[in-house]
């Protein structure tokens, strides 16, 4: 095990955190992930296996909150059924069991990609089914994200804990975008060795791609789709607080500049994400507004996206070398993705995790054992259909069950907001998810949505720094 510089900062964040207080470690953690391509700590038992410094604040985060009973009895009561957590804990449960017996069970009976090393450094290969240290990874991964929904869902109790959620997740968002400018004037002045601090993971870093002449924006990320990934839930997380008015000038500031980065990840897994979420954000508001009174900047909104979108394109068309120049883009990022070689590539991926998912029967090869390039399918190809079921719910849980309780309108717009974060991951993923892992920010989000003000929870957040405010508001 090796101990990386930035793994020694985040050590020293999380004694800092530790003297102050849950809202302080929860902040922390949901602004490092932004971190994706930093290695904290490297696991040279494991392949060299990451911690990223996000799982490592987490680890403080579920030994401060474990210490304290009344964040004990949040944690416990939320696992009861048929709570979320009950189903993301029965997942993760089938995701142990299956990581530990599938592979062995099926053994040699299916041929699954795995990462491998070659002559030109590490590569997937197509080899028989067997245990692999990817199975440990994977499933310590997918713990980690219940052990994360699990502690957002008792810190968001109280209104004061929804709110310091709500200003880590803009922060986050705000840091995400810094380091995308950094990526992009690094490379124009050809000094991308400056962010090496922040690509020491042993990840493969493709933070030099260029799309016509346009240069993929990755950040902090190690590859444009992952930071995509990340970027399109911010975007959705602040939009809909845009049209809620909360804080509106910060939150609109931040839902444009992520729409910018997007367009210029040229990422078609970002694409599907933001299309996805512009459209349920645009039909979410066109039926509130039919319905019920909205804020000036929902009906704004409802009349002005047709409108935008019609006259973007006929500018665009009016102008020939800014249609050609777009329409250039996306079709090669969209249209053209099938047949590059990337393209070809996921879609076999795809292809034999299906594969896999027939040939085990329909129980999957186990955590970590199958390689996806769409999350419902990894899904299926690793778990198989009792876990996909069992997942399934927690997922319509997030999106479907009604909340009631809050008193207050700003927790309400928050977990809405939240909502649509999930889904535009969750779309984004459904293009280029490779694991049934959809990241600590997705289950940030996810615990926020699933938060509810019950009288028999006691609050992490009477724990935190921030004192519970009633009628904490925008």
């Amino acid at each position: 095990m090796h101990i990386e510089t930035i793994g020694l900062a985040t050590l020293a964040v999380c004694l800092i955190g530790w003297c102050v207080g849950t809202g302080f470690l929860i902040g922390a953690l949901f602004v490092s992930t932004v971190l994706g391509a930093a290695a904290a700590v490297t696991v040279t038992s494991l392949g060299s296996a990451n911690i990223q410094p996000a799982y490592l604040i987490l680890g403080f985060v579920v030994l401060y909150a474990f210490a304290r009973p009344s964040a004990r009895m949040a944690a416990g009561i939320s696992l009861t059924f048929p709570r979320e957590g009950f189903w993301l804990a029965a997942t993760a449960l089938y995701a142990i069991v299956a990581a530990a017996f599938l592979p062995r069970i099926f053994a040699g009976s299916t041929y699954v990609y795995t990462i491998a090393r070659t002559e030109v450094g590490l590569g997937l290969l197509l080899s028989p089914l067997a245990p692999s240290t990817g199975n440990v990874t994977q499933t310590v991964y997918f713990v980690g994200d219940l052990l994360c929904f699990l502690m957002v869902v008792a810190f968001c109790r109280e209104p004061a804990g929804v709110k310091a959620i709500v200003i880590a997740g803009l922060t986050a968002a705000a840091v995400n975008l810094f380091f995308a400018a950094l990526d992009l004037i690094t490379f124009w002045t050809g000094t991308a060795a400056l962010l090496g601090f922040l690509r020491n993971a042993t990840y493969r870093m493709l933070d030099d791609s260029v799309v016509g002449n346009f240069k993929r924006i990755v950040g902090s990320f190690p590859e444009a789709s992952t930071f995509a990934y990340y970027t399109v839930g911010s975007f959705a997380f602040c939009a809909k607080l845009w049209l809620a008015r909360v804080w509106p000038r910060l939150t609109g500031s931040l839902a444009l500049l992520s729409v910018v980065a997007l367009v210029f990840s040229t990422s078609s897994s970002g694409y599907a994400g933001l299309a996805a979420s512009v459209a349920l954000l645009f039909f979410s508001t066109l039926i509130e507004v039919a319905t019920r009174p909205v804020t000036r900047a929902a009906s704004a909104f409802v009349l002005l996206v047709p409108l935008l979108v019609a006259t973007g394109l006929v500018g665009l068309r009016l102008y020939e070398p800014a249609w050609h120049a777009a329409s250039g883009l996306v079709e090669e990022t969209v249209f053209d993705k099938l047949g590059t070689e990337s393209g070809v590539e996921r879609s076999r991926w795809n292809r034999q995790a299906l594969t896999n998912f027939v040939e085990t029967d329909g129980l999957g090869g186990g955590v970590g054992s199958v390689r996806a390039s769409s999350f419902p399918i990894a899904v299926l190809g690793n778990i198989g259909m009792i876990g996909a079921a069992v997942y399934s719910v927690f997922l319509i849980q997030i999106f479907g069950r009604r909340r009631r309780g809050w008193n207050d309108a700003f927790p309400q717009a928050c977990q809405s907001a939240a909502r649509h974060a999930c889904f535009a991951q969750l779309a984004a993923a459904s293009v280029a998810g490779s694991f049934i892992d959809l990241g600590l920010p997705f289950f940030i989000f996810a615990g926020l949505a699933a938060a509810s003000p019950e009288s028999s929870f006691i609050s992490v957040a009477e724990e935190s720094v921030i004192e519970p405010r009633a009628g904490a508001a925008a």
